[in-house]
């Protein structure tokens, strides 16, 4: 596995260390006060959308599911024992399966921390009287070992724990437990909301030390809830940020999908239904009197009488009862199932041809459905395994997928694509005779829990795991792709866990993680690959609107379509303040209240109305900043959560124009690459050799330490550390790590020799891997200063599309298609007013007020040259060294000579340019350098790119343009 250092894991311990710069560890007395110090002085100057603080000594961490915060946190261990020579911690976790993961991150990340720290990270684990020797022996009396204990609630909770009993080993009256709180240990509670119980938090809290909450889910009692927080990274921030897969929602109905109770509400006498129309759940509200035709004309007549607890009654004599759980039936199962497998196979050839291995996951009623004498679940599933696999084969699929296909099945002919794990499953006990089966179920149980590595290679066949409920916090793997649900969770399981088992970005089989960077930040390439679609059973009524609320309420920022009026509920306004807002953007058009589901849709973008809105600062008041960056928008435009039983909002074309725009489509969208001509080697290769041989690369060294039993103070003591060695690193390494970050970096290899072979050769023995690190920073500063005279493009002149297989505006045939799904032009709709009679669709979507103004300006003649068709272009990016870069708009002009001139505008919400941000300077820059190639490949057609900010006019821009064509 290869591990990074990603940004947004390196801001969060940045924030702790700096916090606590001035906390005194060695304090006895006043921790609390000094931590509330500690935190204010930090709050001053770090905006943070939510700053409560308590009288705990709790620092609080909210990362989604999927954005490594296990491995952050053992980061974390590292730093506080450089900073503040912090030597002991704790991890608490509620459950063995989330155990095991600390401790496979553990055992996966000693490499790597090593490197950076120079120290091993010594682990202990407590699970029986067998493992209390090595607590006490070596965590306990060895104070001088970094080294961390891990253990789950029920060690501390019960007075007869083993921890909480004396032993004579420790040569004095106080328990395990007491001579570990002598050590003042730092502890790190994992899945907080899952660790508040009365007697756990009783014992926890003789520790009386620092400790942090890390988790994505924090509860909503007082006494437990978010408190002194020092980073937040929620859920619609993680999306935003390109940090976890999109979810995408299938439900599968049957035609005995009942009309269901949701919410039963006395007081306002109502009732809240679900039935699905089409295969689409429809939620509506009905009052006493209301005839129930209004969900469908089958229940014409019939109406709301009355409603009592979790009841409603109808006039037809009927009761319908809210439910909490629900039972699939055998046909449900199995059509829940097929579904899934052909998503599986349907992702799965793709994701071979990219070298990443697809697994799915599935949440089972009862162990017996698989492990069971008559296990109906498993024996469908290989069922109808084996009928899709026959299927798949007589396709046209490539000989490399084909044989992958063929390792199905072992030497006696069992397929081996599938393995359970189920609480309490172990591996068998030494000694005791298994069966063959035994033994396979063993080490598959063994592959799921431990070996992620293995499991994601295609040596290994099992990519369908199934359990119940066992697989939850703490047990996620970055390549499931496809999750299903064919149980009823019990309450205290929420929709985003039950996602969060998949959120992770993928890995391909070399360990490297497909980030957003490493799809050259193509949205539609990135989110191709890294989506999670899950799927679940009609009776799981208004599962996507849980899910959307769930995400919606354990976070800080919004990226929806609808807003409910509980997202403020965080920032504790008052009454009148909270109506008022939503009256405002209401009156203004910004929101739409939707009656029939009791929300506001979001029809014009919030933070750009809000950010210079001086009624809305006097009425926030000093909440003002944080809701504002609440709606801050990203350029991220992808929906979060897609409803697949719902069809995409279509956006019509105009055929006639279509077949206009065609050549300007198609001139831009050419396949295209980066190249490189005339470099000024010398100056820049002396640039970059002088900064890198300036820096200091420490060597990775092999210590020996000395330690002895003191008798007399109980413990284990250091007595001597000696550096016996250094670590050789072999030529054929380093040159292999040249050569992959050649190709990682598109930089020619000569180009990237010659700066090599000036290094400083010791300094990259050292340590190999920071020195390209390092190395990679210094060249990444000194290509956009040096390079933009240099770079320059190719075209491939038959291939086009450089965003995806499919081209959005035209078919395989180069005909225009009908329509366009709107989300690939936009987030919002204006739905009252024909665009401009040039504008290639018939509807505006737009991401901000500045581009709608551009789809309803009817300029139709500018000077002499006329405008034949403009578009908004549809996800459209340009490659570029910094990242990819999207311009807004593409016009076709001709002159009165018949002369044509493609002109593409990006539109920028600043009053001027001394105002966009440099790194959007950088991506224009590229892209003039983009349309100048483009325009030398092409006769008789002038291509020109201009920047349109706010106070601009296009009449003003497009004379500018035809002037320079003169």
């Amino acid at each position: 596995m290869i591990f990074e250092r990603q940004d947004f894991q390196q801001e969060c311990i940045n924030n702790i260390i700096t916090i606590l710069q001035d906390f005194n560890f060695k304090e006895q007395d006043n921790l609390q006060d000094n931590l509330k110090e500690c935190l204010t002085k930090f709050y001053e100057n770090h905006p943070l959308p939510y700053k409560a603080t308590s009288d705990k000594l709790n620092l609080d961490i909210l990362m989604e599911t999927g954005t490594g915060k296990t491995f952050t946190y053992l980061n974390l261990i590292f730093e506080l024992n450089k900073n503040h020579k912090q030597n002991k911690f704790i991890i608490f976790v509620p459950r063995k399966a989330i155990l095991e993961s600390v401790k496979q991150n553990i055992k996966l990340t000693q490499d790597y921390f090593y490197n950076i720290y120079k120290k091993h990270l010594k682990t202990y684990i407590y699970s029986d009287t067998k493992s209390k020797s090595s607590i006490i022996n070596h965590y306990i009396k060895n104070e001088d070992e970094l080294s961390v204990l891990i253990l789950t609630n029920s060690a501390i909770d019960k007075k007869d724990n083993i921890l909480n009993r004396r032993s004579e080993n420790l040569f004095n009256d106080k328990s395990i437990f007491e001579n570990i709180i002598n050590l003042k240990p730092i502890s790190i509670i994992d899945e907080p909301h899952l660790l508040k119980g009365d007697k756990f938090s009783a014992n926890f809290s003789k520790l009386n030390t620092l400790y942090f909450r890390f988790g994505a889910t924090f509860p909503d009692e007082d006494e437990f809830k978010l408190s002194n927080v020092a980073y937040i990274l929620d859920s619609v921030s993680a999306f935003k940020n390109y940090l976890v897969k999109q979810i995408k929602v299938s439900q599968i109905t049957s035609i005995d999908d009942d009309l269901v109770l949701l919410e039963a509400n006395t007081k306002d006498k109502k009732a809240i239904f679900s039935y699905f129309v089409s295969g689409i759940d429809k939620k509506i509200t009905l009052h006493y009197g209301n005839d129930l035709g209004l969900i469908d004309s089958k229940f014409r007549g019939i109406t709301l009488q009355k409603v009592t607890k979790n009841k409603a009654h109808l006039s037809d004599g009927n009761i319908i009862e809210t439910k909490s759980s629900y039972r699939l039936n055998q046909d449900e199962i199995t059509n829940l199932l097929k579904v899934s497998i052909d998503l599986h196979f349907e992702k799965e050839e793709l994701l071979f041809t990219k070298n990443i291995k697809a697994l799915s996951l599935f949440f089972i009623p009862n162990i017996d459905d698989f492990r069971g004498e008559k296990p109906f679940i498993k024996t469908k599933f290989e069922e109808l395994y084996k009928a899709k696999r026959e299927e798949i084969l007589k396709q046209n699929i490539s000989d490399e997928y084909r044989a992958y296909l063929m390792r199905d099945f072992d030497d006696e002919g069992n397929l081996c694509v599938h393995q359970g794990y189920f609480s309490g499953d172990a591996k068998p006990s030494k000694g005791e005779k298994n069966t063959d089966k035994e033994s396979q179920e063993a080490r598959d149980i063994k592959l799921i829990l431990e070996e992620k590595e293995k499991l994601i290679s295609f040596d290994t066949p099992l990519r369908f795991i199934f359990s119940v409920w066992a697989l939850q916090e703490g047990w996620d793997n970055p390549n499931i792709f496809t999750l299903t649900k064919l149980a009823s969770s019990s309450s205290d399981i929420s929709r985003h866990q039950q996602v969060g088992r998949g959120l992770r970005l993928c890995v391909n089989t070399s360990g490297k993680r497909v980030t957003h960077n490493f799809m050259n930040y193509n949205d539609s390439l990135f989110y191709d690959i890294n989506s999670l679609d899950m799927v679940v059973s009609g009776s799981e009524r208004s599962y996507i609107e849980g899910l959307q609320n769930e995400i919606i309420n354990s976070s800080f920022s919004f990226n929806g379509s609808v807003l409910y009026e509980n997202i403020l509920d965080i920032f504790e306004l008052k009454k009148d303040q909270k109506m008022r807002f939503f009256i405002h953007l209401q009156d203004n058009n910004i929101l739409e209240f939707d009656e029939e589901n009791d929300r506001y849709n979001i029809i014009s973008p919030i933070y750009e109305y809000m950010k210079d809105n001086k009624k809305l600062k006097e009425l926030l008041k000093d909440k003002f900043e944080s809701i504002l960056e609440v709606f801050k928008d990203s350029p991220n435009k992808t929906s979060q959560i897609i409803n697949k039983n719902l069809n995409q909002t279509m956006i019509k074309i105009k055929i006639n124009l279509a077949n206009e725009f065609k050549e300007l489509w198609q001139t831009i969208n050419k396949k295209s690459k980066i190249v490189y001509k005339n470099i000024k080697n010398d100056e820049l290769i002396n640039a970059v050799v002088t900064k890198f041989n300036n820096q200091k690369i420490e060597p990775n060294l092999i210590c020996l330490e000395t330690k002895k039993y003191d008798t007399q103070k109980n413990k284990i003591i250091t007595e001597n550390t000696q550096i016996i060695d250094k670590i050789t690193h072999k030529n054929t390494k380093i040159l292999e790590l040249l050569k992959d970050f050649c190709i990682t970096q598109k930089l020619p290899i000569n180009f990237c020799v010659e700066i090599y072979n000036k290094l400083d050769k010791n300094m990259i023995k050292n340590n190999p891997k920071k020195a390209f690190e390092l190395l990679d920073n210094i060249i990444k500063d000194s290509l956009h200063t040096s390079l933009i005279s240099s770079v320059s493009y190719e075209f491939c002149q038959n291939q086009f599309s450089n965003l995806s297989v499919e081209d959005v505006l035209y078919d395989s045939f180069g005909e225009p298609k009908s329509s366009i799904e709107a989300h690939k032009l936009g987030k919002y709709i204006t739905k009252d007013k024909t665009p401009s009679d040039a504008y290639l669709y018939e509807t505006a979507v737009w991401d901000s007020k500045l581009e709608e103004e551009v789809i309803f300006e009817d300029i139709k003649k500018v000077e002499n040259s006329e405008i034949r068709v403009f578009a908004k272009l549809p996800k459209f990016s340009i490659p570029t060294p910094f990242k990819d870069y999207e311009p807004d708009f593409a016009y076709l002009l001709t002159d009165k000579n018949g002369k044509k001139i493609f002109f593409i505008c990006e539109t920028k919400g600043y009053d001027t340019k001394e105002k966009i941000p440099p790194d959007e300077v950088k991506k224009i820059d590229y892209a003039k350098k983009f349309f100048k190639s483009l325009e030398g490949d092409l006769k008789d057609i002038k291509v020109s790119f201009q920047t349109r900010i706010n106070k601009q006019k296009l009449i003003d821009i497009l004379k500018e343009v035809l002037q320079n064509d003169r």
